[in-house]
């Protein structure tokens, strides 16, 4: 609800404002993995009496979330019918997002659906049982420790911006990620931005984000001068007049459990950490987007 003051909630805020009656809605990994549902929405979702209800349904016992919305159809998400544009933006982790500028590649999509609930081919539908039955041979948490360990031997402090930026623009294709470190950097305390527009193109909202390679557990004076440097931002008059909505602190290679001050310093000033284990998720998480699995394949075939 709006006046709720939990922060994961009011994430949802953009769906409860925007989702009006008769909107088209995107709904990746549904009803499989691949695949992506269409719906319409039946009502407002902010309408009291008969849109958003957060409760549990006395049929489907599901996660106590319900809006009413019309089943349309599915599709595979890489299928010969969808476009550059969707599958892109299909990749963004966001919880909502709006999609008005591509209305034209949905109604394509829709459009091939009339008649047929799925656009899946049966080849289609066989890449996504394939893949749905290898990931579990995969040590998957092995594989992404071994790989940050490896950028922790070879990447500098600074060079460390470098591939978080690099991470960052993989997983969240819509996003604008900025270098801002240099001279002006001792005003704003930040070594990467990311803005995010809104529904208008004028709108724009910004997260700053610091870097820090430090080790095992932050000393006091360590952890002030960190806080310090990066609420900095707060009080920076940013160049696309932008909306700071989060100053997120990045730790490289130190874990949660050593620096109990630090996070307990963070929370009074709303700063966000995200540890070394966390890291290991989203640079996993880029690597699968940009990885080509076929080459992978390949040689473990001729070995």
């Amino acid at each position: 609800m709006p006046e709720t003051e939990d922060s994961g909630a009011r994430k949802n805020l953009s769906m409860y404002h925007n989702v009006k009656k008769g909107d088209i809605l995107l709904i990746p990994r549904l009803p499989d993995w691949g695949s992506v549902a269409i719906a319409e929405a039946v009502e407002d979702w902010n309408d009291k009496e008969k849109g958003y209800r957060f409760e549990i349904d006395d049929e489907k016992k599901d996660f106590g979330h319900i809006f009413p919305a019309n089943y349309i159809g599915c599709f595979n998400r890489h299928g010969k019918d969808v476009s550059g544009n969707i599958q892109s933006t299909l990749k963004a982790r966001n919880r909502f997002w709006n999609i008005s500028r591509l209305s034209e590649d949905v109604e394509k999509i829709m459009k091939n659906l009339e008649g047929n609930k799925e656009s899946t081919s049966v080849i289609e539908n066989i890449k996504n049982i394939v893949s749905e039955q290898v990931k579990p041979y995969f040590n998957l948490k092995e594989c992404c420790d071994q790989i940050v360990d490896e950028y922790n031997q070879k990447f500098t402090a600074s060079q460390w911006e470098d591939v978080l930026k690099n991470v960052l623009e993989k997983i969240y294709p819509g996003y604008e990620i900025e270098k801002r470190g240099g001279m002006k950097e001792e005003e704003h305390g930040t070594d990467l931005l990311v803005v995010i527009s809104g529904l208008s193109n004028s709108e724009k909202y910004n997260i700053a984000i610091q870097v820090k390679n430090y080790k095992g557990e932050i000393s006091d004076d360590n952890v002030n001068n960190i806080i310090e440097q990066i609420n900095k931002a707060k009080g920076y008059k940013w160049e696309n007049d932008g909306k700071l909505i989060d100053q997120i602190l990045v730790m490289t290679s130190s874990k949660k459990e050593e620096n109990p001050k630090l996070i307990e310093e963070c929370k009074k000033k709303d700063i966000k950490i995200i540890f070394s284990e966390e890291l290991k998720n989203l640079i996993f998480k880029s690597i699968i987007e940009s990885i080509d699995l076929k080459e992978i394949f390949d040689e473990m075939l001729q070995e």
